[in-house]
């Protein structure tokens, strides 16, 4: 059985798997082949030696999660062939490729923490994914395998961070049917549940650290905070540029402001982008660091007042609930409130 901490360490991880995961019935010299026990490549060499899943590698790479793939483990993901995404709505899999937050959003809900083996999934009626949902699992009077309503094609393709079972569609939250674009609109939430919870307790610190400040942010459960990093066109900024540290304030904290304010920002970018930049350094702080500061310059040139209040940490009159999650350009604290400059 695996432990609750467990799940929570290697959902994140589920994510990636996904878009890198590749298999294979037709050839049993490939290594996607079922019941190989003595595997020697990850999931990514494992995709890529595959060959029937360009659009999964495509996909892994446009969110990307590659690197953080590679050092996962262990999971389970569904993962469909390029015949599952060729069976998407015209335009669907385009759209996806150049949207990175609805494309990782139905990239996490293919993945399921933990090497889960076809004995164990049959016993299942469900399974929490990364993105926060549960899939729904059943069996057929002919003995298949349903995934929500894809058919399991081939099971137990190991490697070795993990196994990879075929599914002969992709998986859509929100949607039991056929695929529908409306349902991709459900698909966008992500970072919540015990996902989030487990980010900001630093139990999925391994994973995280191969992933940018903005993803990390999200799947932290920062929704606000992204959004309006996005709107200001600094997502590209806090995705490439290192190393930073980004104090991000919680959903609670940006729906606290006065009323109208938020929109009122939303409206201004520039006005916005002055504040977003007033809660980044231009250097990666851990806490241990921060505690020895009295202040420190922002990335808009402008300081904030540190102070150790009570055994707490304060930045001007917010308070740091959450420390030290790391990125691969930086450094995450989650905080209570919006720094104004």
């Amino acid at each position: 059985m695996i432990s609750p901490n467990l799940k929570l360490t290697l959902a994140l991880l589920t994510v990636l798997v996904i878009g890198l995961l590749g298999c294979s019935s037709d050839d049993n010299n490939k290594p996607t082949t079922a019941g190989n026990n003595a595997p020697t490549l990850d999931i990514v060499e494992t995709a890529k030696a595959a060959g029937d899943f360009t659009t999964l590698l495509a996909a892994a790479e446009a969110a990307d999660l590659v690197d953080a793939l590679k050092n996962a483990g262990p999971i389970t993901v569904f993962a469909p062939t390029d015949e599952a995404f060729a069976k998407l709505p015209a335009g669907t899999v385009e759209a996806l490729l150049a949207d990175k937050d609805a494309l990782t959003a139905i990239l996490t809900y293919h993945v399921v923490p933990g090497a889960v083996t076809s004995d164990q999934v049959v016993e299942l009626s469900s399974a929490a994914t990364l993105n926060g949902a549960s899939v729904t699992i059943t069996l057929t009077s002919d003995g298949k395998v349903k995934i929500d309503d894809a058919t399991v094609t081939v099971t137990d393709i190991r490697a070795t961070n993990g196994i990879i079972h075929v599914i002969d569609a992709v998986l859509i939250p929100g949607t039991s049917d056929n695929v529908r674009p409306k349902a991709l609109a459900a698909a966008g939430s992500i970072g919540t549940g015990w996902i989030s919870g487990a980010i900001r307790s630093g139990q999925l610190n391994w994973f995280t650290k191969h992933l940018s400040l903005y993803t990390v942010s999200r799947l932290a459960g920062l929704s606000t905070l992204t959004t309006a990093i996005k709107t200001t066109g600094l997502q590209r900024t806090l995705t490439y540029r290192g190393s930073l540290t980004l104090f991000g304030p919680t959903d609670e904290a940006f729906d606290s402001l006065p009323a109208g304010k938020l929109e009122a920002l939303l409206d201004d970018p520039a006005t916005l982008r002055n504040i977003l930049l007033y809660h980044v350094t231009p250097e990666a702080l851990e806490a241990a660091d921060v505690v020895q500061l009295s202040e420190a310059t922002m990335a808009n040139g402008e300081t904030v007042n540190i102070s150790v209040v009570g055994g707490g940490v304060k930045i001007n009159d917010t308070n740091v609930l959450f420390v030290d999650i790391p990125a691969r350009n930086g450094i995450l604290h989650i905080i209570d409130g919006v720094l104004t400059p």
